[in-house]
C-alpha cells in the first residue's frame, strides 16, 4: 500500500516537472498549450492527494518532528494548490499586467516540484543537514536568474499591455 502511495505522490511530480515548463508562458489563444496547462495541474493535484494520503497512511509511525515536518509540507502544498488558482483567475480576468503575475504564480508551483524532486536524493547523503539547505538554496537561486532572464526576454516582447 505504501509503495502505491509513494508512486501517486511521486510519479505526478516528475511529470509535473515537465508539464509546468511548458505551462509556464502565459496562456494565448494561439499558443496550443492548454493541454500541457491542464496536464500540470491535474499533476500537482494527484501530487498533493498523494501526499496526503501518504501522510495519513503514515501518521501513527511518525514522530513528532516527521509529524511536524510532514504539517508543513502539507501547507505548501495548499499554497501551491491556491498559487495555481490564482495563476487560472489571472489568466481568465487579463487584467493589467496579469501575464508577469501568471509567470510567478506557476514559477512559485514550478520551482517547489523542482525542491521536492532534489530534496529526496540530498536526504539521503551522508550529511543531509548540508546537502538539503545546498539544494534548496541552487534551486532558488538557479531559478529565479532563469525566471529574471525569462521575463525580460519573453514578456518583454509580448504585444499586448501587461
Amino acid at each position: 500500500m505504501r509503495t502505491g502511495l509513494v508512486l501517486l505522490h511521486a510519479a505526478p511530480g516528475v511529470a509535473g516537472v515537465l508539464a509546468g515548463l511548458l505551462s509556464l508562458s502565459p496562456p494565448r489563444p494561439d499558443d496550443g498549450r492548454h493541454h500541457w496547462r491542464r496536464l500540470y495541474v491535474a499533476c500537482v493535484t494527484v501530487l498533493i492527494v498523494g501526499m496526503v494520503a501518504l501522510i495519513v497512511y503514515d501518521w501513527t509511525d511518525l514522530d513528532a518532528a516527521a509529524r511536524v515536518t510532514f504539517t508543513g509540507l502539507a501547507g505548501l502544498a495548499a499554497v501551491m494548490g491556491w498559487r495555481l488558482w490564482l495563476a487560472h483567475r489571472e489568466a481568465s480576468a487579463q487584467r493589467t499586467g496579469w501575464q508577469r503575475r501568471y509567470v510567478d504564480h506557476v514559477y512559485f508551483t514550478y520551482v517547489t516540484l523542482w525542491i521536492g524532486l532534489l530534496i529526496v536524493p540530498a536526504l539521503n547523503t551522508p550529511m543531509p543537514q548540508v546537502a538539503v539547505p545546498i539544494v534548496v538554496l541552487a534551486v532558488l537561486t538557479t531559478g529565479h536568474v532563469l525566471l529574471k532572464r525569462y521575463k525580460r526576454e519573453v514578456l518583454s516582447q509580448d504585444p499586448r499591455p501587461t
